[in-house]
This record gives structure tokens, sequence and C-alpha cells, in this order.
């Protein structure tokens, strides 16, 4: 779109976007950037020569390039700048999502986050987000909308997106993030991580939007200074230590004022104490005011001027507030710089340019798309371990590996095909009827939500095996109950495959599956005497009434496995392949077991939700608690046996050589060359296979830190141990950070080392640690 067609357009919806002014929160000083105003950019320890490229080409712009460049525009992709023709500055490609490529075909569909967490395997979380990336490249996007860090964290187990993310533990979380960011970043895409910051629900989270006649404020997060830093600022400090080009802003308020317009989260937080050297991207609608985003440190507005306005225009009117004295330009000049330093940092103007695009995210059956095969030849067999390792084996009294059955019986909805079609729910996954007839769950809905090329689901895979073997399969898609009691009790084996549904825009309920489904399984439990059920979930469901049945022989957590479902599966249920999945969060018995105050559903005009638990969330709130799990975060059963032995600590200082670019965090002790993330002590502990067969084991670490206010026991590292043979042993090493061992000082606004008895703790979930050591600092 032409300059002066912008400029007309944002006369004409003065009065649109005036709402937004008009709602304009009360002035206090998360929104004042008098008090935080907004650093400008200097391209770090490793964007320099992309910075100096990036700040020479600003400068060459007119206000109103400036203004357009950091502006999201009608285009191909969900977002797009328009780019700088006459400096060679092409139109830059902005896409979802989390589990591959969104819109469009000729992608794969990768296991959810929240999947890939629960093999507890940095290797295969590397690779998935590497070749996620290969893809988006490919296909020609310059910045993947990728990945989800702490928003959502995952406090309630209801949260609709929980599934995108990771671990609800910080620590792990960052681990996540940070190896999931250097994978996207890798095939030169750059990396968006989100969602900046308290996004823990989607019930009034509230984006702006044109037509909504609701006078409902957003959800307004209200978190300590404590918790801020040590729980949700973690994993997006390891993101930025990744180099993550952009950071996405979110829909909530926090503390009082928009996300998105918050001054000091985004000036102070982000940009001066973590030193991101990035662009901050407005989630679509997350834009309340175009001066306060602006000046509180936004520098990218999605959908800007795009999605037919249908969220309003901000910073449509951009280059006016610069003119007008609204906006300085130096905020402007230093948006652009951010936005386009990774541009060039991943030589996406020269060597590593992205093909052309060929598809159109705002319209996905536009007749104008084309089709595009980007998946590469090893991708399936990628996307199947990722399935395999993550799944968990939560309950085994002998039902499982299936030992040479001679019939199996299969039952549920989520056996097989959706029959409207592998993309039969749209593109957001979220376009089929409600309920539990929409076949196999793969993936949850929303901009999260990637189409599947095919898949491979459990009774695709479980007919192969059969045949092959030559076991007879009877199987019910339905619950049928003259099946059921006619067929269950003759066969050596029921198998009964339950799923849930979880997406954006709206939190669970409660942690119930469908009526169909619960009488489904009821009636297999009382037909058959060795039931085996695999769950196809996004979070915890309540399986009170039937997990301690002795007629339920084993439990299995699929989670969300992507395209290759079945190809994942049914080797672990025969025993082909060992079990490796942990848990990646605590497993209640009710949703009363979890903090209250979780999802706030009020009516209220400006709704709130404290974060009364702290720090204590998940299974440090069980722990404070003293509340019995029915699995605990960690927990994950093998087909063999390990164990542990001698431990020991040792002082071991080592400067950081991880981080891609460094942060200005304050710590006790700052001299010139240390860093918050030098290694100052090492853990080492010895597994060992006291099983029969081959297995992999998780070893982790938790640590105890000095102190009344914190929790009992905090992962501090976790390593997997592959393939470790029937008899064979291991020694794993954890490297502790002095980040690690300390807490945030809300006083000094600091980090620094408590003094005191630290105790280190080894085992293989949080709640079975057999190992301790001690050590005082």
């Amino acid at each position: 779109m032409k300059l002066t067609q912008l400029l007309t357009l944002a006369v004409a919806l003065t009065v649109v976007n005036a709402r937004a002014v008009l709602n304009r929160q009360e002035k206090n000083p998360n929104n004042d950037n008098s008090i935080y105003p907004s650093p400008n950019a200097n391209g770090g320890k490793a964007w320099s020569e992309a910075f100096k490229k990036a700040e020479d080409i600003v400068s060459q712009m007119s206000i109103e390039e400036k203004a357009s460049l950091i502006t999201s525009h009608e285009g191909r992709c969900v977002g797009t700048s328009p780019g700088v023709e006459r400096l060679g500055i092409p139109q830059l490609c902005l896409m979802d999502g989390p589990t591959g490529p969104r819109p469009m075909k000729g992608v794969s569909q990768y296991p959810a986050g929240q999947t890939a967490a629960a093999t507890w395997d940095k290797e295969l979380i590397y690779e998935r987000s590497k070749q996620m990336g290969q893809e988006f490249f490919d296909q020609g996007v310059h910045i993947a909308l990728a990945p989800v860090a702490s928003g959502p964290l995952g406090r309630s187990p209801l949260g609709g997106r929980n599934w995108e993310g990771s671990y609800p533990d910080p620590y792990a979380n960052g681990v996540y993030s940070y190896l999931s960011v250097l994978g996207l970043q890798d095939s030169n895409v750059a990396a968006t991580i989100k969602h900046w910051i308290g996004y823990e629900q989607e019930t009034a989270r509230h984006p702006y939007r044109t037509e909504s006649t609701s006078d409902q404020n957003s959800i307004d997060s209200i978190i300590d200074d404590v918790t801020t830093h040590e729980v949700y600022m973690h994993p997006f400090a390891e993101a930025v230590r990744a180099g993550s080009a952009h950071v996405m802003c979110s829909y909530n308020r926090l503390n009082g004022t928009q996300a998105c317009n918050n001054a000091y989260t985004q000036n102070h937080l982000l940009k001066t104490e973590l030193n991101f050297q990035g662009s901050i991207i407005s989630d679509w609608g997350g834009v309340h005011d175009s001066v306060d985003s602006a000046l509180n440190g936004l520098d990218f507005s999605a959908p800007g001027v795009g999605f037919n306005g249908s969220m309003g225009t901000f910073w449509g009117e951009l280059a006016e507030l610069v003119n007008n004295g609204s906006v300085p330009e130096e905020r402007l000049t230093d948006s652009a710089i951010r936005v386009l330093t990774p541009y060039f940092h991943f030589g996406q103007d020269s060597e590593n340019i992205p093909p052309e695009v060929v598809f159109n995210g705002n319209s996905y059956f536009d007749a104008e798309n084309v089709y595009k095969n980007v998946r590469a030849d090893n991708t399936a067999e990628l996307i199947r371990r990722l399935g395999s390792e993550s799944a968990t084996l939560l309950k085994n009294t002998g039902g499982l590996p299936l030992k040479n059955p001679e019939q199996i019986f299969a039952l549920g909805s989520d056996l097989g095909d959706n029959a409207l079609g592998v993309d039969g729910c749209g593109d957001a996954g979220t376009s089929c009827p409600e309920g539990n007839f929409n076949g196999t769950l793969t993936d949850a809905g929303g901009s999260g939500y990637a189409y599947a090329p095919y898949i491979i689901t459990p009774l695709d895979a479980l007919k192969q095996r059969t045949m092959n073997d030559n076991i007879r399969l009877s199987y019910a898609l339905t619950h049928n109950d003259e099946l059921i009691n006619e067929v269950a009790p003759s066969a050596d084996a029921t198998l009964v495959f339950i799923n849930n549904w979880a997406q954006e825009n709206r939190d669970r309920d409660d942690l119930q599956i469908t009526i169909e489904q619960s009488n489904m399984l009821d009636a297999a439990v009382n037909a058959s005497s060795n039931v085996i059920v695999v769950l196809h979930t996004p979070a915890v469901i309540d399986i009170e009434k039937w997990a301690d049945n002795e007629n339920v022989t084993a439990i299995v957590e699929a989670y969300l496995p992507g395209q290759e479902s079945g190809n994942a599966i049914i080797p672990l249920l025969f025993g082909d392949e060992n079990f490796s999945g942990k848990l990646p969060y605590t497993w209640g018995k009710t949703l009363d077991d979890y903090p209250p105050n979780g999802i706030v559903r009020d009516n209220d005009q400006s709704p709130q939700v404290e974060f009364t638990e702290g720090l204590f969330v998940d299974y440090k709130w069980f722990d404070k608690q003293e509340i019995e799990p029915r699995y605990e975060f960690g927990f994950g059963l093998s087909y063999t046996n390990f164990e542990f032995s001698d431990i020991s600590v040792v002082d071991n200082y080592k400067e950081d050589d991880k981080e891609v670019q460094a942060t200005n965090e304050p710590f006790e002790g700052f001299e010139e060359g240390k860093s918050l993330y030098d290694v100052i002590k090492t853990v080492t502990a010895t597994v060992s296979n006291t099983g029969d067969v081959d297995g992999s084991e998780v070893a982790q670490l938790y640590v105890s830190i000095p102190g009344d206010e914190q929790p009992i026991r905090q992962l501090r590292g976790f390593e997997k141990v592959k393939n470790l043979k029937s008899g064979d042993s291991q020694e794993v090493s954890f490297d502790l950070r002095l980040k690690d061992l300390s807490v945030w000082d809300v006083t000094r606004q600091m980090w620094i080392l408590p003094s005191g008895e630290y105790t280190f703790h080894v085992g293989n979930s949080s709640r079975n640690l057999p190992l301790s050591v001690t050590s005082t600092q």
C-alpha cells in the first residue's frame, strides 16, 4: 500500500483509534517512559556487524519509510513488513507457529512443544527446532513466530495454550527456550520468543478488535518482583542469551498496564536488564494505544494496518505522530534498526535469502496458493522419535509390553482418522464440531496448530503390526456396549485410546474427558481384565475413577505427537522400543490440588488474577502444601530398572561459554569479565541399568537453596542417559551456574548468592531423589 494511501487511511480511522486512547489506563510507573525510557540498541556481543548495516540503511530512510517498515501490512503472510524497495529491503514475512509453519501445506506437523519437553532430550529438542526452522526458511519465511517460552509457563493445568510451551519449571523451560531459539536460528530464520510476560490464561485476554463492544479490559496479571525475576523472566533470559531475534509481547496486562504498552517490562526488564537487542513485536491485536506502545518499547505493530483493520490500525498513523512530535524520531529509528539487524545477521539480504513466498497466510484456500513441498527425507523419522521418546509410561502392572497376543481389541475415536479428512478442522484446527469424533489427536487448536501432510493413526500402525505378526485385531471407533461385552473378555489385551481438547482463545473448563469416552472406558474396564489406556492429551486429566482399578494394567501419556502418531506409540506397546519419556508437569489428583486462582473468570470490567502462589508453581506447590500427586513432575516408568549412586559436589569455576548475547542482569560481586552464568559448582552421580533390557533414563538434579521463603527443592539440571545397556553404568555431570544458586534481592535489585548450606539431590523425578550431598557457601 502506498504512503499516501496509508496517511488517508490513518485519518479515516481516527475515530476507531480514539477508542483505545479513551480507554488508556491511568498513568502509573509501569507505563511511564520518563522513568523507564527505551534504550537504543547497539547490536550487543553478537550482532555488531549486522547492527552497523542496519544503522546505515535506516539512516537513509525517510520518516514515512521507517514507520511503514515497522508496521505490518496486508500481504501473503500472517504478518508482513512492506520493506523499503528503493533501498533493496524486500517484504519481510512473519508466520506462525510453534508446531510448524502455518497455515500452509507442504510442511510437517511436529509434536507440540510440551511433547518435545517430555523427551527431556536436549539434542532432540534442538533438532526439532532446527528442522522446523528449515521448513520456515524454505517456504520463504523471514521471521518465525515461535517458540513459546514463559507465556504460558503453565501455572494452571487448565491453561488453553500450555501445550504450546514446555515445562512449568523456569529452569527446564529456560533450557527448552534456549535450545529452541538456537535451532530455529541455525536455519537462518529469526526466532520470536513469546509471550512476554505473565500470559497464563486465555479467559479475558481480550485482544483489541474494532468490532468488539465489550468494555472489559484484558486480564491483569498481578505478579511480585521476586516471582517475576525467578519464575516468569527466566526462560526469556535464556532465550535472549541464545540470541533470540524478536520477542512477542502478550495480550494481558501486567500489574495494571497492558503488556505491549508497558515501559517497565519492555524498556527496563527486557531491553535494559536482559540487554535485548532485537525487536519487540506485538501479538496480533495486542496494541491498545499507538503513542504509549511506541514510547514504551514496542518496535513492530501487528497486524498494524493489515487484517482489513479488524484489530484496529495501530501505527498506521505513526509517521504523523512523529511529525507532530508525539513520538520522537529517535524511537522510530531504533525500532527500524532492531527489526533489520537480525535480517542482516542471518544473511537474509545475501547468501541466505529465503525463497519467494508461494502461500497466502491470510487466505489459505485462495486459488493463488502454490503447493511447495519442503519436507526433508529425515523429518518423518525425527517426528516419530520425538513421539516415541516423549511417551510416558505412568502405570504398568504387567500389561506391557504386549507379549505374543493372539487377539487385540482396540477402542476409541482417538484410535482412527478424522472423518472430515486430515485437514478437515481448518487452518487453526478449531472448526470441527465439539466432542470426541474427530480422530486421533496429534495437535491442538489455534495459531500454534500446523497442517499435517498425513497422519499415521494408531489404528494404521496397529493394523500393520497385527497383520505382520498374524494377530487378530478387532476395533471400534465409537462406544458400543454390545461389541465391548462380546469381544473384550476374550481378547488378550484391550487398548483404549482417549483424548482431550485444548485451544487458544479459551481455557479448559475442567479436567474431565467427554462423557462418551468416559462411558466407553468404564465398559472396557468392566469387561476386560487387561485394559491398557493410551492418552493423547494437552495436559492433566482426571483419571482417579479408574487409575487404581486392577483391570487397568497400564497407562500411557502420549501427549500431542504430530503426524507420526501411530508409528511412535505402537512399537512401544509391543516392546520393540523402551519408554523413556518423563512428565513435564505434575499430575494432580483433582483440580483442588493446584493453587487457587489459577484461571480467573470474573466478569468485572478490569479482571485481575493474583499470582499468590509466587515461586511455588507446579511441583513446588505440591511440595510446600504436602500434597501427594497422582504422578510427580519428572516421573516416568521404563521396561527396565535404574539405580543412582556415588554423588559428589565440587567447586569448579568455568567461564560461561554458552551465551550468544550477554545480558546486563545485576548481581552481587560483579567484576569485569565475570558473568552471572559462569559455572561455580559441579555435581556428579552414577546411573546404572540394573534391569534386563536396554533403556534410557533422565537423571535430574534438584537443589535446596538456603532461605525460609525458598521452595523445598528446585530443578537445576537434567541429562538424558541414552541407550544404557543392561548391566552398564554411566556417570552424569551437572554444571551449576552462579544464577542457578542465586535469588533475587528486591531491596538491592540484584541477584545474590545466599549464605548457608545447599543440598543437592539426584534421582529420576521430583520425589524420587535417593542421592543427596551438601555444600556450604
